[in-house]
C-alpha cells in the first residue's frame, strides 16, 4: 500500500456544484450592482466565501456570504454527488484507507450542501475553512491535518480540482491528484496523477509491481487463447497446435507452483468452448452486528457460506441453496453487495477467472447442522475474526460486507 491516507477536496472532487456555486454567487453580486459572467467568476471555485467576495469588492463580506448562502439553498437540488465517487469511497473504506476531506467551505456550508449525501460517515476527519486561520492556497489546512492523524506526508495524497487544491499540497510536500472529472484549466495545474474517472483513485493506492506475475498473466492468456482455437478451428493441424499451447499453458503453471502437471491439467485444460468465468456466490449474514461464518472440513479455515454456481441455478437460488447446506439456515438474499474479480482481491491466484457476488441475505429459519462440507458456524465480530480461507474471503471483503450491512444506502461495488 503505497498511499494510507487520501485527503478529498469537496466541490468540484466529490460533488458537482460548480454551476450551483457560480450562479448563487451571480444571483448574490447583481444584488450588489455587479454584473459578471459565469466565466468571469470561476476564480471563486476552490478559495473560501469571503475571499472570493472581497475581491469583487464586496465591503460587507458577513452580509454578501449571508446572501450567498440564501441563494444556494435555492439551487441547491442541483448538486450531486459524481458518478463513480461513493463506490469509490466505500471500496476505499474497505481496503482500511484513511479518509479525509480539506475544503474551502465552512462547516456551515459543508452541512448544508454535503451531508445530504449520506457518506460523512466515512471520513475520518474534515477541515472546513473556519477550522484554520489561513485556507487554500496556503499549507495550513493539510499541516493541520497530518498534525492532527499523525499521517506521514510520503503516504498522504490530496485530491483535488483546482489550481488552489494543488498548490495547498504542494506546499505542504504532499503529493497531489488531478480530478479531471470536476477541473477546468487542467494544462495548467501540476499533479502527481491525473485521474480521468474517480475509479481511478483506486489504481494509484496499491504498488504498480506488488504480486505482479507476469507469468501467471502469459500462461492464462496462452491457455485463453488455445481453448479458443479449439474451439473454433476446423482444420486438424491447427488442432494439434492449439493442443501443444495449451500443454505448454499447463506446464508453465505447474513449473512455478507446488501444483503437478497432472492436477494443473485437470484444472485449468479440461474446459471446452468459448472460456468464459466461474460464478462464485458469497452470502453475508448479520446477528447482533456479528457476521455468520462456517468452518470448513477440507481447510480447518472459516468462510463465508457459498460455492460455485450449479448450471441449473442463479445466481440468488443458488446463494439460498449453498447456506441451506453449509450453514442448515432458510435466507433471502436482499441486497447485492458486490461484483468482484477474484484475482484481484484473493489469494492464491487463480489460472481461471471467478466473478464473486457479494449478497446481503436475511435468515427465516433453520440450524446448523454438521456436513460433508462445514463442521461448524458461528457468528463474528470485525475485530475477533477467526483464520479465514483467504482464497474464498479475506478480512477486506468481510469488512465490506459489515459497511454494505450498515450504510441502507450502499451502491454495489463491481470491478
Amino acid at each position: 500500500m503505497k498511499y494510507t491516507h487520501i485527503v478529498f477536496d469537496v466541490d468540484g472532487t466529490l460533488i458537482d456544484s460548480e454551476k450551483v456555486v457560480l450562479k448563487s454567487l451571480q444571483k448574490t453580486i447583481e444584488e450588489e450592482g455587479i454584473n459578471k459572467s459565469l466565466d468571469d467568476l470561476k476564480f471563486a471555485l476552490g478559495i473560501p466565501g469571503k475571499d472570493a467576495l472581497s475581491i469583487l469588492g464586496i465591503e460587507d463580506l458577513e452580509g454578501a456570504e449571508e446572501k450567498w448562502n440564501e441563494n444556494l439553498l435555492k439551487y441547491s437540488d442541483e448538486i450531486t454527488l459524481f458518478e463513480g465517487i461513493k463506490q469509490v469511497i466505500q471500496e476505499l473504506k474497505c481496503k482500511n484507507v484513511s479518509l479525509g476531506i480539506i475544503t474551502s467551505k465552512t462547516r456551515k456550508e459543508y452541512e448544508t450542501d454535503f451531508l445530504k449525501f449520506g457518506i460523512n460517515s466515512y471520513f475520518d476527519l474534515v477541515i472546513c475553512a473556519d477550522d484554520t486561520r489561513k485556507h487554500k492556497p496556503d499549507k495550513e489546512p493539510m499541516e493541520k491535518y497530518i498534525e492532527i492523524t499523525k499521517a506521514n506526508k510520503e503516504e498522504t495524497i490530496y485530491i483535488g480540482d483546482s489550481i488552489y487544491d494543488m498548490q495547498c499540497s504542494k506546499d505542504a510536500c504532499v503529493d497531489f491528484a488531478l480530478a479531471l472529472w470536476g477541473a477546468n484549466d487542467t494544462e495548467k495545474i501540476k499533479a502527481t496523477y491525473k485521474l480521468k474517472y474517480p475509479k481511478n483513485i483506486l489504481d494509484i493506492i496499491m504498488k504498480s509491481d506488488e504480486n505482479k506475475m507476469e507469468w501467471l498473466d502469459w500462461a492464462i492468456e496462452l491457455q485463453h487463447l488455445a481453448q479458443v482455437g479449439l474451439a473454433y478451428s476446423k482444420d486438424p493441424y491447427d488442432i494439434e497446435r492449439f493442443k501443444m499451447v495449451r500443454h505448454i499453458s499447463a506446464e508453465m503453471i505447474s513449473s512455478k507452483t507446488e501444483l503437478n502437471f497432472d492436477k494443473v491439467n485437470d484444472l485449468f485444460c479440461n474446459e471446452t468452448g468459448f472460456q468464459t468465468p466461474k460464478l462464485d456466490t458469497r452470502a453475508a449474514i448479520f446477528k447482533y452486528n456479528k457476521i455468520l461464518l462456517v468452518k470448513e472440513i477440507s481447510t480447518d479455515t472459516w468462510a463465508l457460506p457459498g460455492g460455485w454456481v450449479d448450471v441449473d441455478q442463479s445466481i440468488y437460488s443458488n446463494t439460498v441453496k449453498e447456506v441451506k447446506e453449509e450453514a442448515g439456515l432458510d435466507v433471502i438474499p436482499s441486497k447485492l453487495i458486490a461484483i468482484q474479480d477474484r484475482n484481484k482481491h484473493n489469494i492464491p491466484r487463480y489460472a481461471y477467472g471467478v466473478c464473486k457476488v457479494f449478497m446481503l441475505c436475511k435468515v427465516l429459519g433453520g440450524e446448523f447442522k454438521e456436513n460433508i462440507e462445514t463442521c461448524d458456524s458461528g457468528f463474528f465480530s470485525l475485530n475477533e475474526l477467526p483464520e479465514l480461507d483467504m482464497a474464498k474471503n479475506t478480512e477486506e471483503q468481510i469488512k465490506m460486507c459489515f459497511l454494505a450491512e450498515k450504510d441502507p444506502n450502499w451502491q454495489t461495488i463491481f470491478d
